[in-house]
């Protein structure tokens, strides 16, 4: 307020008034100015809005078994490590093998505590999963408990009928206890050796039936975003065009994505593929406003004549989310369930 009289206003501190006239509307307003904006940052994604409670379940966290670890009792041996002879997929080459040996009936396994620990709450179902095979004449049963920080057995079951072949395996189980700090442990009472891969453990209850969690989706829904970004900025580009994101290697089977590293020094996989954010954004009502990769990256650049490549990927991008089940890229989303 520059005048004199409104000046003198304030100064004495009288009634100050803002008048708004109805039947003068000014400027129109975009509907589609507020949004929000997701980035894989700090597990966000896996661990985070994916409420996937085991960590590195492809083994394909750059090479490394953590944060699994071997449990054993006092007269059973267990040795673990990656193993990349008989692959589920050549898109997800590593496994980890799991020698058990010993006598006395005691049990040897692994065991991971996800990330910083397995939030487990009584009554809830979870769903176990994972790819196993096991060298002759070991045939299991395994045991996959979800355990609590102070040991006591949260849930239970059994994975029996193990052969030479990778099989995919589920069971669901209900927590008798709630355990911010459980763990999940597969063991055998019995020597032999076995290979585990993609292994999951994710709550029954999702936001939606869609593989999120709840209460986050509930707070982002309650923003009323107009659009939704995604996947990042620098999670987009990578810091070399290997390390670039590329949405057509997040479609698919799990176990057939690509789990990629990013300049926050951790592996993801992509659970929260291309699809998976466009329900999401579905789900939300929110537009989606898709960050796609244009041939650049921290440190390279695509030369000019090798971008046709990229110009491509964002017209098949267009395609998968509008365009019909009989085009190629509308089909794949058709066959993930979004006709």
């Amino acid at each position: 307020l520059c005048g004199g009289a409104e000046k003198q206003a304030l100064a004495s501190g009288d009634e100050n008034r803002i008048t708004v006239n109805v039947a003068q509307p000014g400027v129109t307003v975009s509907p589609h100015l507020w949004g929000i904006f997701f980035e894989d940052i700090n597990l966000s994604a896996d661990g985070g809005i994916v409420p996937e409670r085991v960590r590195n379940r492809s083994f394909e966290d750059g090479g490394k078994t953590e944060p699994w670890s071997t449990v054993a009792d006092p007269s059973v041996s267990v040795e673990m490590a990656l193993d990349s002879e008989t692959p589920a997929s050549a898109k997800n080459p590593h496994a980890l093998k799991v020698v058990v040996s010993g006598a006395g009936g005691g049990r040897g396994g692994v065991a991971n505590p996800g990330y910083y620990g397995m939030s487990l709450v009584k009554g809830e179902r979870y769903r176990v999963s994972l790819l196993a095979r096991a060298a002759a004449p070991f045939s299991g049963p395994l045991t996959v408990t979800l355990e609590g920080a102070d040991g006591r057995v949260c849930a239970t079951g059994e994975i029996a009928g193990l052969t030479a072949a990778w099989a995919a395996r589920t069971l669901t189980v209900t927590a008798a206890a709630t355990d911010p700090a459980a763990r999940l442990v597969i063991s055998a009472a019995a020597p032999g050796t076995f290979w585990l891969d993609m292994v999951s453990v994710m709550p029954e209850k999702t936001w939606k039936g869609h593989g999120l969690r709840p209460d986050l989706c509930e707070m982002l829904a309650a923003l009323r975003p107009a659009f939704m970004r995604f996947p990042g900025g620098c999670w987009v580009e990578g810091n070399t065009m290997a390390e670039a994101y590329r949405w057509k290697q997040t479609l698919g089977d799990l176990s057939e994505r690509r789990t990629q590293y990013n300049l926050w020094q951790y592996h993801a996989t992509h659970t929260l593929g291309y699809h998976e954010y466009l329900q999401l954004s579905e789900d939300l009502g929110a537009e989606p406003l898709f960050c796609i990769n244009v041939g650049m990256s921290h440190k390279e650049n695509v030369p000019m004549g090798q971008m046709a490549e990229y110009v491509q990927d964002a017209l098949d991008a267009v395609e998968y989310a509008n365009g019909p089940a009989t085009s190629t890229w509308g089909a794949l989303r058709a066959k993930a369930g979004h006709p």
